[in-house]
């Protein structure tokens, strides 16, 4: 780990570059004590140091990432520092996804796209103002060129990754040279759309996209955004697939949120994993569901056996349609990344207790048809609403109606995507099964799951 004296040497180096009538200035403005020309004047490294002695890490951690944002290239031995020793913290696009973006990249050989390799270059960085490393040359664009163009004794990898030090860039030059790589200039429309596709399969996962930012031109330019944070917390208590009698659910524990099924436990199931990042798949549902029955070797038995399973906990001729049609249309095609469809989840939120409910009065709950858990923040509810969801027998009932779209809007504003179909719509099979291929290939567009 690195030391404090190390941070204070790093960021006292570049801090001293100042001009020294400007680096008391430059201090204030970072929350260090103020001080005279004539102090700077007589040494600035001194007078750097001096105001961070006795500074404790956090503050110097803080301080060192504001500089790194701040001074972009000329603080890159600091931000290797801090990499080093904060390496999840640091970036807001992880190296993960910056590793596996540029894979996708070089894979495709052609990141320059429509430009000349120094003329793209020189969109994201002034080349002409960066030095050389090589003594024939004064700026990096002779090194560029040399290397990449006269010579070719670099690659893609090493001028990006070694030369450029893209990979540990600040957040803002590697969105920069995103943005370019799919700005319209670069490439043509058709095949923009395929790299935006790919590179957005990567980002989701730290909560960006590219997205349409305006048009110049009637042409479509595309920038890095956040995107809808999607529901807070992780995935707990993943009850489902109940038959027979309904699980009575109460919370036992309301500082923890625990909860605990008092009635009918053995009628539902329980998945007590952890949900990864990445989201729920259906090969972790057959592991866990192995693991819970003692299955040791892993058939497509076990598969069936799972499915027949889930299958059993639904109600109506429309539910079993979307499930069956599902994994007829889906399962073959994505493999190990098919997301799994969870039916009959139940959704629990009573703040009371046992003791406080003296253990009487159960949680209020809703069930959601199906859910599908794409990532731990992008949850998708689907619902069929036969007509009890609205009435009672052949009876309107504005009550039952307000119920459900006051639930439809509590899931939506905690961060749930809900997308509900009429029973109706899905009664003749073959129609309603196109229905349901048509909707699942557009959500899988819409959040990037690719086969």
């Amino acid at each position: 780990m690195a030391s404090i004296n190390e941070l204070i040497d790093e960021i006292t180096l570049v801090l001293r570059e100042e001009k020294t009538y400007d680096l008391p200035t430059v201090c204030t403005r970072y929350g260090l004590e103020s001080g005279d020309e004539s102090e700077a004047f007589q040494s600035r490294r001194v007078y750097v140091q001096k105001r961070l002695k006795g500074k404790d890490q956090l503050f110097l951690l803080d301080l060192a990432k504001r500089i790194i944002s701040d001074y972009g290239s000329k603080a890159n031995a600091l931000l290797k520092l801090v990499r080093r020793l904060n390496s999840t913290g640091l970036f807001m696009i992880s190296e993960i996804t910056r590793r596996n973006i540029m894979d996708e990249l070089y894979a495709r050989n052609n990141i320059t796209g429509k430009y000349e390799l120094v003329e793209f270059l020189n969109r994201i960085w002034n080349l002409d103002s960066m030095p050389s490393t090589d003594y024939r040359f004064k700026t990096a664009a002779g090194d560029v060129w040399q290397h990449m163009v006269n010579n070719s004794d670099w690659d893609d990898v090493y001028l990006f990754e070694k030369y450029l030090e893209l990979m540990i860039a600040t957040d803002e030059l590697f969105v920069k040279f995103i943005e370019q790589v799919v700005h319209p200039l670069v490439r043509p429309q058709v095949e923009q759309g395929e790299y935006i596709e790919a590179i957005n399969k990567h980002l989701v996962h730290d909560g960006f996209s590219l997205i349409l930012a305006e048009n110049i031109s009637g042409f479509p330019v595309y920038k890095i955004d956040k995107v809808l944070n999607g529901v807070k917390g992780h995935v707990k208590n993943l009850i489902f697939a109940a038959v027979g009698h309904k699980p009575e659910i109460v919370i036992s524990d309301s500082i923890n949120n625990d909860i605990k099924i008092v009635k009918y436990e053995d009628n539902c199931l329980i998945y007590d994993r952890p949900i990864p990042n990445t989201g729920l798949f259906w090969t972790d549902l057959v592991f866990w569901w192995a693991e819970m029955n003692d299955i040791q070797n892993l058939s497509r038995e076990t598969e069936i056996e799972l499915y027949k399973r889930l299958f059993s906990s639904l109600d109506s001729l429309p539910e079993k349609l979307l499930f069956k049609s599902y994994f007829k249309y889906f399962r073959e095609q994505f493999d190990k990344n098919f997301p799994a469809l969870i039916p009959q989840v139940y959704l629990h939120y009573d703040p009371y207790t046992i003791r406080q409910r003296s253990g009487k009065v159960y949680l209020p709950r809703q069930r959601m048809d199906f859910l599908l858990l794409f990532s731990n923040k992008q949850r998708v509810v689907l619902e069929i609403d036969g007509k009890q969801h609205y009435s009672d027998g052949d009876i309107s009932n504005p009550k039952k109606y307000a119920e459900m779209v006051q639930a439809d809007r509590e899931l939506k504003l905690n961060g749930y995507e809900v997308y509900r179909f009429g029973g109706y719509e899905l009664m003749d099979e073959e129609r309603g099964s196109e229905i349901i291929v048509e909707f699942f290939e557009g959500l899988f567009k819409k959040h990037a799951i690719r086969s």
